[in-house]
């Protein structure tokens, strides 16, 4: 059986991480052995679980941060395919290996400061999977090679919008008032996620409507985002009607949860996998037109969009402030926000019906296996 080495940076919750469980998924059914490498976070090992049960062939799920590390390992035992995203223990080890593997490497983001992190080992990668389509910025900073482009919109079951009852229910388990007009974000939240951003917007689109709104933040706060929410709820007038509820071992019931889903990252890759769970249960998004999310998103499409200029800074409070108040003139309008429901809904489903990303990558990878 061919050895098949996956080499990523952590195994905590997220969309690189979800993309690294579906690749290794996708060869459950091929006689391949399986490797997952990782250098971060070594007490953080959500997705684990999943990846065992998910491909029975995964043998070893190892963190291994360093160079040296990781070029014995690799030496000790050598990989048919290597399929690398953003682990530099074995980016560092790769030109010393004394073989040379077959070599993919997945890239989320075309930010030129991300690509650049791939120069040193460019001539030795024989593909790159991008998540959607900016082939130019990979030619332009890292050469010919083929690019597969294959969007990160993993296989479940589609949601569908919650009855009131359900509403509700998810409501009351989450300590947010049955009829409150309820806005918020779910998910990982860190410093490119900007969670703080998402209070100010609050805020701002409160004042627009002239009517109180609540808040849900539902998901695991790093350090720096627990911070900057603690600072930007000191003397916000939201302090009192905010529910943050750190991890929830099912975060579907944010979703159902929200009326108007809340995204103001200061970057991203393709279009995260939270702007669809939002859409699928019929909550119109607020995103920024960073990464591809403006390729799949229209404003006015189940969504609104925050015509951000660069991929580095917060948002601003003029941005935040003009943005809230096209908002508020929809969402005050009982029939267009419904309209911007069902606009949601339909947007999901013609992102990601029938699109076999599993299909797709045993494709890209079928030559060297």
């Amino acid at each position: 059986m061919k050895h098949v080495v996956f080499a990523h940076r952590k195994l905590s919750f997220g969309g690189g991480e979800r993309v690294l469980v579906e690749q290794v998924a996708a060869l459950a059914g091929l006689p391949v052995r399986v490797s997952v490498l990782f250098n971060k976070e070594p007490d953080r090992r959500d997705v684990e679980p999943e990846l065992r049960a998910r491909n029975p062939h995964v043998e070893v799920v190892l963190h291994l941060p360093g160079a040296f590390g990781a070029w014995r390992w690799l030496r000790s035992n050598p990989a048919d395919l290597l399929v690398i995203c953003n682990h530099k223990g074995v980016q560092r080890a790769l030109p010393f290996l004394g073989y040379r593997p077959p070599t993919v490497v997945t890239l989320h983001e075309h930010y030129a400061r991300h690509l650049a992190k791939y120069r040193g080992i460019r001539k030795r990668v024989n593909a790159w999977i991008i998540t959607w389509a900016f082939e130019e910025a990979v030619r332009s900073c890292l050469g010919d090679q083929p690019c597969f482009m294959i969007h990160p919109l993993y296989p479940r079951q589609g949601a569908v919008p919650p009855s009131p009852e359900a509403k509700a229910g998810a409501r009351a388990a989450l300590g947010l008032p049955v009829d409150a007009l309820v806005v918020g974000y779910a998910g990982q939240m860190d410093r490119r996620k900007d969670p703080a951003a998402a209070i100010r917007l609050a805020g701002s689109l409160e004042r627009a409507l002239g009517r109180p709104l609540h808040v849900l933040l539902a998901g695991r706060e790093d350090r720096d985002a627990a911070q900057a929410l603690d600072a930007a709820l000191a003397d916000s007038p939201l302090r009192d009607r905010i529910v943050r509820t750190g991890p929830l071992p099912d975060i579907s019931q944010a979703f159902m949860a929200l009326d108007l889903y809340l995204m103001t990252s200061r970057n991203e890759g393709f279009f995260p996998i939270a702007l669809l769970e939002a859409m699928e249960r019929g909550v119109p998004v607020v995103a920024p037109t960073v990464g591809g999310i403006s390729t799949q998103l229209k404003d006015g499409d189940g969504g609104f969009l925050i015509v951000k200029p660069d991929d580095r800074m917060p948002i601003s409070a003029d941005l935040l402030e003009a943005t809230a108040a096209r908002v508020a003139k929809v969402l005050a309008d009982p029939a267009a926000w419904g309209e911007q429901q069902r606009k949601a809904i339909a947007l999901a489903s013609r992102i990601s019906r029938d699109y076999d990303a599993a299909g797709c990558f045993r494709e890209a990878v079928a030559r060297w296996l």
